[in-house]
């Protein structure tokens, strides 16, 4: 029997960015670390998106 397995992304945060971090989610009703996720796929998905019409430059 396999078990999900999550993977915990790693935040390099002061407490006060945390905080606000934390309120943020809060008001969405997500957990913070859903609304970094998220946060983090859209960015990316972004990205991709440049990098498919080539206006991605790094």
């Amino acid at each position: 029997m396999e078990q999900e397995k999550k993977v915990k992304l790693l935040v390099y945060a002061t407490e006060d960015e945390r905080t606000r971090i934390k309120m943020a989610a809060a008001k969405l009703h997500m957990s913070m670390s859903q609304l970094i996720l998220d946060s983090v796929l859209e960015q990316v998905s972004s990205i991709e998106a440049l990098e498919k019409n080539g206006g991605a430059q790094a």
